[in-house]
This record gives C-alpha cells, structure tokens and sequence, in this order.
C-alpha cells in the first residue's frame, strides 16, 4: 500500500523501519504513535475533511520521520542503557555472592591458593564492586537530561565489556592456575555446577546487552547527524 492511499500506515512502518532499540519499549511507542495519528485523523474529519486529506494533515502535523525519529531514537537508546545499567547492578553482586558462598561451604579450593590465584580472587572482588557502584550510579544517569542519554549507553555497554572480560579472564586465569585436582572436585560438586551455569549464563547476557548497549548509541549518533538512524 503506497503513502499517497495510506500515508499513516507508511508513515508508522518508515518509523518501525529505522529506529532501534529494546522491542517492548519500541513496539510502544510505536503503537502509541499510530493511536496518536488515527486520534488526530478522527480530530480533522470531525472538521470537514475527508480521510485521506485528514491523514495527511495528521501526518504533516506530526513531523517527518527524519525530524521525530532522532528523539524517539534517543529515547530508545537511553532505555537500552538504564537496561544495561540494571543488569549489571543486579548481576555482578549475584555473581560476587554466589562465589563467595560456594568458598564458605567448603567448595573451594581443598589445598590453599598460591600467592598469584589469592590476588587474582582479590581483583575480580575489587572489579565487581567497581562495576556495580558504577552501574548504579549510570543507572541513574539514565533518568535525566545530560549527560545525553547516548553517551551514558555507550558507557554501560563499555562497563558491561570490561566486567565480562575483566572478570571472566581473570577467573579463566586464576582457575587454570588452580590445582587440577580441586578442579576435579569443583566440576563434581552440583553447587559447584550450579554457580558455573549461572555464571555462563549471566555472562552471557552481559555481553549481548553491552553490544546492544553500543550498537544503539551509535546508532544514536548516526541520527543526530542525520543519517539514517538504522543499526546494522
């Protein structure tokens, strides 16, 4: 269906088209856009035009998809960030926790850790309480207007790289350096399990959330300059 026979479909498809971000937020304001075009369509037809040229005044009204899209666009990436912010200030402490317990229930280690694995374990405790402080303080960053909300994405998503990497290379490091044998009776212990497959998978959330995190604030910066708003 062409603009000209449905210009407020066309209109809320380009908008869907080019903006990014976080599908629940997303798929609101996009529905909340259309109900607000069909609301000023009814308006206009109660004044006496006909429903193709009330749409079109509606659409007029409303703006371009290249004027409203920036700031939908700037929205959306700010809900990505306090998203990612959100998972980091919940996630890393739960990791911190569930670790600390499994040591403290007589899961760790059965012979004492050397010099190296001890400052190893010290620094991704240090890390994770860096992290999570920053997170919090970027989350709520999230609910205003400056720093603009791209540049407070893009420094969740770069937090959110360097607790995965941080993190998880030194825990890589620190348990390779580890006896094998305490490695053996880690893999055989069901707490032991559990803590690794909650680790995987928070791990894994984390790093699709920083790489949303900084594909969207790009994206962002590409629609502030005016260039076409769609992240590949």
């Amino acid at each position: 269906m062409t603009a000209a026979l449905d210009p407020i479909g066309a209109h809320v498809a380009e908008l869907d088209r080019v903006l990014r971000g976080p599908a629940t937020v997303k798929r609101s304001m996009i529905t909340e856009v259309r109900e607000g075009l069909a609301d000023a369509v009814a308006a206009h037809q109660d004044r006496g035009l006909d429903p193709r040229h009330a749409a079109a005044a509606a659409v007029r009204e409303f703006g371009t998809v290249g004027e409203v899209a920036p700031l939908m666009q700037e929205e959306l990436t700010a809900r990505q960030g306090r998203r990612t912010a959100l998972l980091l200030v919940v996630v890393f402490p739960a990791l911190l926790l569930a670790w600390d317990a499994l040591w403290m229930t007589g899961h760790g280690w059965s012979t004492p850790p050397s010099p190296t694995v001890a400052a190893l374990a010290r620094a991704v405790d240090g890390l994770t309480v860096v992290i999570a402080t920053a997170a919090l303080l970027l989350l709520f960053a999230t609910f205003r207007n400056d720093p603009l909300p791209r540049w407070v994405t893009r420094l969740t998503g770069l937090l959110a790289a360097l607790g995965v990497v941080g993190c998880g290379g030194m825990s890589v490091v620190m348990n390779v350096l580890a006896p094998h044998h305490d490695g053996q009776s880690l893999a055989a212990s069901p707490a032991t399990a559990v803590v690794i497959a909650f680790s995987a998978t928070a791990g894994a959330l984390v790093t699709r959330s920083a790489i949303r995190s900084l594909r969207f604030a790009r994206g962002c910066r590409r629609s502030d300059e005016g260039a076409d708003p769609q992240v590949r």
